[in-house]
């Protein structure tokens, strides 16, 4: 009894409990992890592995995010003016292959293998790019003679141990469009992906030193900060213009420091008491970004907890909700804080459940979330994982549409239908014809229902599995109860709309005549049972008893 005793309290005192009666998750939410390679913080682990473990890790990263509920990855390709990819511009990384400029030996293109990964198993893939930042530590890093400082020394300011390209300069702002618009181009990826440094975060007694550059370009701009301000949203709607150019389908996403403005400073701002603003000292308008429909998503960084006094979390929830104009969401989570911050709040194990359910109030207005980072996701401090797992993420997740994008559903999936085959009840379909890049198939989606249950397809409950678009069959692996279900099949394209889901038919009775044994016994006569019962679901009318005994008839003949 004593065992049994324990064993409740400690389900009591787990940090998921008090929340695991929370409402259903949504049939469609952004769940994302970042993946940073500078400084080799998620991967890889280190910096000269080869090729083969490199891989390796990667490839372990995806199967335990996707096991986690995970349906998207954001990827760091090039934090300083390097690439993670074959880039004619820029040298390769020295946090891959150990040297800047080197690439891996053997060769691969890490970018290409990471994608096909990604999308191996169902999961997005965003390639997140710092754009301004050039040298992250001028004092230590070891730089390529044909890094873009070398080549073009005229368009990079100093500030602090940091190098960047002075966002004034025209040139240096088409530039760096082009190295987005070349990776948007040649590469599979899902989304383009800035997060918060533009301008860098003030070093006390540090000078910028682009008073010069100001005095060129200033184009009628009184005051220094807006002319800032002014270059980087040039930047901003000229990528966004370019990837709309070139591929319309590809995402556009932004993940700002937290607060944009207080509400002090600005009545459009929050209420809080920050330091740091991402307006006023980053130079970054993200609030105008979003009004102007420049970018398709922000993720800022809600990296304070729910107890915090100057940056409340549920307050910084609320503030970007309401100042989105229409774009997606997605909340980023400070995964590394978990057990790991001077801040004790963070040492309460419901923080997270708690941030996740505050910004699932937000019907369509919160997207979903963004975690950071990988290897703070993997430790699993708090056991938060764990509570995502069993609950917030306990069913899989489609993306959430765009419609400003596209909102023309795909055609279904044709004929979807039970066969009998490798001694295996499957259902079997073919792959719709699409013509736009958009439409193309990007997954299958199949619903279970209980014959005693309601057909709603919003519910996540009923999703029995998401498929990938080269498969055209899947296996029934519980024949046990299996006439007690109904099957639906939809597709789902690249920009994930979701076509009419198309219920699956019974095999026809050429089919059910190629039954024979030395299929097991048992099997069959499940199946001629559940054709039965169909049949009788099928034929409820008057017309219907000749219909059903033909049925049974043939089932009697080739099953038994």
């Amino acid at each position: 009894m004593l065992p049994k005793l324990l064993f409740v309290l400690y389900l009591l005192s787990s940090p998921f409990i008090s929340y695991c009666q929370s409402p259903i998750a949504p049939k469609r939410e952004f769940r994302a992890v970042w993946i940073a390679t500078v400084n080799n913080i998620d991967w890889p682990s280190k910096k000269g592995l080869s090729p083969q473990k490199q891989q390796a890790e990667f490839i372990q990263l995806l199967d335990k995010h996707k096991r986690f509920g995970f349906n998207a990855v954001i990827v760091q390709v090039r934090a300083a003016a390097d690439a993670f990819y074959s880039s004619k511009y820029e040298p390769w990384s020295e946090w891959l292959s150990g040297k800047q400029g080197r690439p891996t030996q053997p060769y691969y293109d890490p970018l290409e293998f990471m994608i096909r990964e990604a999308h191996k198993r169902g999961m997005e893939f965003h390639a997140w790019i710092n754009p301004f930042r050039a040298v992250t530590n001028v004092k230590s890093a070891h730089i390529h003679e044909n890094h873009i400082t070398k080549t073009r020394p005229q368009w990079f300011l100093k500030y602090g141990s940091l190098k960047f390209f002075n966002p004034g300069i025209p040139e240096v702002r088409d530039y760096l469009v082009k190295i987005v618009t070349d990776i948007a181009k040649r590469y599979d990826v899902d989304g383009i992906h800035f997060d918060d440094y533009f301008y860098p975060y003030p070093d006390l007694g540090s000078n910028m030193g682009d008073k010069r550059t100001f005095y060129k370009y200033r184009k009628g701009f009184k005051y220094i900060e807006d002319w800032r301000r002014d270059n980087v949203s040039q930047f901003i709607e000229a990528v966004h213009e370019s990837v709309v150019a070139h591929k319309p389908f590809v995402k556009f996403g932004v993940s700002p420091f937290g607060v944009w403005r207080n509400r002090y400073n600005s009545a459009y701002g929050s209420n809080t008491n920050s330091g740091y603003t991402s307006y006023d000292h980053l130079y970054a308008d993200i609030r105008l970004w979003l009004q102007n429909g420049w970018v398709d998503y922000v993720a800022p960084q809600l990296y304070q907890n729910t107890k915090h006094n100057k940056i409340p979390f549920r307050e910084m929830v609320q503030w970007w909700s309401q100042n989105t104009f229409g774009k997606h969401l997605y909340i980023g989570h400070a995964a590394y804080r978990i057990y790991w911050s001077s801040d004790k709040s963070w040492y309460d194990k419901k923080e997270i459940p708690a941030q996740i359910q505050h910004s699932r109030k937000f019907d369509n207005k919160v997207h979903g979330s963004i975690f950071y980072s990988a290897t703070s996701v993997l430790r699993n401090r708090g056991h938060f994982v764990d509570s995502l797992r069993k609950h917030y993420y306990q069913y899989p997740a489609l993306l959430p549409t765009m419609p400003w994008k596209d909102n023309t559903p795909p055609p279904p999936p044709i004929n979807p239908t039970f066969t009998f085959k490798n001694q295996m009840i499957n259902i079997q379909w073919a792959a719709p014809t699409t013509e736009e890049k958009s439409d193309h198939i990007k997954s299958y989606l199949l619903y279970r229902f209980h014959k005693s249950d309601s057909i709603n397809f919003e519910n996540p409950a009923h999703i029995l599995a998401i498929l990938s678009p080269t498969q055209e069959s899947y296996p029934i692996q519980q024949l046990q109860h299996f006439d007690e279900y109904n099957y639906y099949l939809s597709a789902i394209d690249r920009l994930n709309n979701e076509s009419t889901p198309i219920e699956v038919q019974l095999p026809t009775e050429e089919i059910i005549a190629q039954l024979q044994l030395p299929f097991p016994k048992s099997v069959i006569e499940y199946f001629a049972d559940f054709m039965i019962q169909k049949s009788k679901d099928l034929f409820k009318n008057k017309s219907g008893t000749a219909s059903l005994k033909t049925t049974e008839s043939n089932i009697s003949e080739y099953g038994k």
